[in-house]
């Protein structure tokens, strides 16, 4: 069940429990001390810090009711677009996060703080990377636009708040798979399908950013285009997208008639990165588990005159036999790949998480080694090391990468899981206990993380520094739970 039919279904109940709620919670705002800060209450708007922590608050609960998808090269591609974007947004908080949900129909949002979702099957139902980007760039504008914030505007702020916080908590107080659907849905309600002007708004000032940012201005309204057609002819949920962003034919056009009285492009081309393809094989393989059908179909596109497309479908090639252990040919196809497309980064990592997969984790950890001496700290890379190095029993030789990820990345649950994995193989339990915290934390399970600093704490011994770090988290923890107490 997607999140658009839960909250279908449950809307009704949803208010009434929001109603009761946020009116009891409206009697509480004297002790604000456990609640994000939202800014000016005279001017009843949402500041950027107060957007940030209600963001990752729901993040949080978020995490705890959807299966994030963890291959490390698509959210390392996707994060790079996405900040490539940003670049020529008007977005002034850049503190973005990202989450890539494990699911097959078309769907993107933006929720306040800066948090960018996007949902697998955007690569299953795009044919080229401007279609992805002018998806992006609409939930860019949102973001900077602050349409959140602007939503607020005709009453309290905190108010609002408390009712999105309240949400959260009855989801996670029900301990119901649908209920924990609610409070996502709900925000994303509340953070993208605002009014007609805020849709039209995104998609201007969005449309202006996919020119600036180099790619074709047909793109988002053919995009757009054939969501819409699709979605009619086949009366599909799996298009969710437009259910929370309705596109009436008028902005249709809209979008055609700006592109058209664009001045003509001095550009040979537009940007349409093979990266982008390289994803879509990628997910193929994760959307469809016949292999020889994949075979088929990646056999037959090879000979395609695009040369996106042809290298694209060689990949997917390498990609199928290698899940079928035909390595092999898996080798001699990737090997090739990467004459054609030198320096090409997702190849190279590619052909290290093939030797990843063949057991040669010496070659993988010799190219992982090499590939981040030019590209320090690369996600994809770093991942891919650290797990070739547990695989060969070097798992102090992972955490120790693992940890200076972990720095950058602080609010990376995928990061602060593999850590947890290499403490654990490498004895290193007092450290594995603080980075299970971590990550409990960011998947909002505060019980679990309790329950994993205490046992760290019992750890600690004289270790007066990491004594007093935990207790500090621990502190912080149960801050947020008396919060989420006082809103349930």
């Amino acid at each position: 069940m997607n999140i658009y039919c839960a909250f279908k279904m449950k809307n009704k109940l949803f208010y009434i429990l929001i109603i009761s709620i946020s009116s009891l919670l409206i009697s509480l705002t004297d002790d604000q001390d456990n609640l994000p800060v939202l800014g000016d209450y005279s001017s009843a708007s949402v500041s950027l810090s107060g957007e940030y922590d209600l963001g990752r608050l729901w993040l949080a609960m978020y995490r705890s009711s959807i299966k994030e998808h963890d291959d490390p090269m698509i959210r390392t591609y996707l994060e790079d677009l996405l900040y490539r974007l940003s670049e020529n947004s008007e977005v002034q908080d850049r503190r973005f996060e990202f989450i890539v949900l494990q699911d097959k129909s078309i769907n993107a949002f933006a929720a306040p703080g800066g948090i960018i979702g996007i949902n697998l099957g955007m690569f299953l139902n795009t044919k080229k990377e401007g279609e992805l980007a002018s998806v992006m760039c609409h939930e860019l504008a949102h973001l900077s636009q602050r349409h959140y914030a602007r939503s607020q505007n005709r009453s309290s702020p905190l108010a609002n708040a408390l009712m999105v916080l309240g949400s959260i908590a009855v989801a996670a107080a029900s301990r119901n798979p649908e209920a924990l659907m609610i409070a996502p849905a709900a925000m994303q309600q509340m953070s993208i399908n605002f009014t007609r002007s805020n849709e039209k708004e995104a998609d201007r000032i969005g449309f202006n950013n996919l020119v600036k940012a180099g790619f074709d201005p047909n793109d988002m309204s053919a995009m757009f285009q054939r969501m819409q057609d699709k979605y009619q002819n086949e009366d599909s949920e799996e298009f969710s997208y437009l259910m929370t962003h309705p596109l009436p034919s008028e902005r249709l056009t809209d979008m055609r008639i700006r592109a058209e009285n664009l001045p003509k492009s001095s550009r040979n081309s537009y940007r349409d990165n093979i990266d982008f393809y390289l994803m879509q094989k990628r997910v193929e393989l994760w959307a469809e588990k016949d292999t020889n059908k994949l075979l088929r179909k990646y056999k037959k596109e090879i000979k395609s005159k695009n040369k996106n497309i042809s290298s694209s479908s060689k990949y997917g090639l390498a990609l199928a036999y290698k899940s079928d252990k035909k390595f092999e040919k898996a080798f001699e196809l990737l090997r090739s790949l990467i004459k054609e497309n030198q320096n090409n980064l997702v190849l190279e990592t590619s052909l290290m998480e093939l030797h990843l997969a063949a057991g040669n984790f010496y070659e993988s950890i010799s190219l992982g080694k090499n590939i981040l001496e030019i590209h320090d700290s690369n996600y994809s890379t770093s991942i891919l090391l650290a797990e070739a190095y547990i695989k060969n029993n070097n798992s102090d030789k992972a955490e120790k990468i693992l940890k200076e990820l972990s720095k950058k990345r602080q609010t990376d649950p995928n990061v602060w899981y593999k850590l947890a994995e290499a403490q654990g193989l490498s004895g290193n339990i007092l450290e594995l206990h603080r980075s299970r915290a971590e990550y409990f934390i960011l998947t909002g399970r505060h019980d679990a993380a309790v329950y994993q600093l205490k046992e760290a704490l019992a750890l600690s011994n004289n270790l007066f520094e990491i004594r007093e770090s935990i207790i500090r988290r621990l502190e912080e923890i149960f801050a947020k739970k008396r919060a989420l107490t006082e809103l349930s």
